[in-house]
């Protein structure tokens, strides 16, 4: 798998991206960390919560609105991605795409430098 999908929790609408350019698969790790009256910190480690971070040479205007009214519908998302252990999925929170020009290719509008964050919901 090459590309990712991303469907609503019900798996009623699904987009698909075009092929990746670059992806990172990392993880943010979740603690509480407190100051002591002594001034020690103690970390209480929960665990670690998936961090995806794709980037694409360019992707379709219309693929990208497309995107944005599935993001506008709030929540979580379910998405398959690729990962450095084979294919992967997960209920994740999308933030909104970033991209920075816009031009026509070969008659198509299309957006360049296309960056997607995701991060999942549970932690392991």
């Amino acid at each position: 798998m090459d590309k990712i999908k991303i469907y609503s929790l019900d798996r009623q609408s699904c987009i698909e991206l075009p092929r990746i350019k670059d992806i990172q698969v990392g993880a943010e790790e979740v603690a509480n960390t407190v100051k002591m009256a002594s001034g020690k910190v103690v970390k209480d480690m929960i665990g670690y919560r998936s961090t995806v971070k794709a980037s694409w040479d360019y992707i379709p205007a219309s693929t990208l609105s497309a995107l944005a009214v599935l993001l506008r519908s709030g929540g979580f998302f379910f998405a398959e991605y690729p990962s450095p252990s084979g294919d992967a999925s997960g209920v994740f929170e999308i933030d909104y795409p970033t991209m920075s020009i816009f031009s026509y290719k070969n008659g198509v509008a299309v957006w360049h430098d296309v960056t997607l964050k995701m991060t999942a919901q549970e932690v392991s």
